[in-house]
């Protein structure tokens, strides 16, 4: 059995691109330390299902909560 992978999905120089994570707080993590360093911009969590989860203001709202 394999462990639920979340994906992480953003830009980057324009680019849409994905980073999978072991859990929900480790792709929030990535997302809010990627963005708050200019290097990234958030567009949407998936989960293990393949459902997008976390999108817009309710990710933003997750990722500075995680950055405090």
């Amino acid at each position: 059995m394999t462990d639920p992978v979340y994906t992480a999905r953003y830009l980057r120089y324009g680019e849409q691109t994905a980073e999978e994570c072991d859990s929900l707080d480790e792709a929030l993590t990535f997302l809010a330390l990627g963005w708050d360093r200019g290097e990234l911009s958030e567009t949407e969590i998936v989960g293990p299902d393949g459902k997008v989860i976390l999108e817009g203001p309710e990710l933003l709202k997750r990722m500075t909560d995680t950055l405090v």
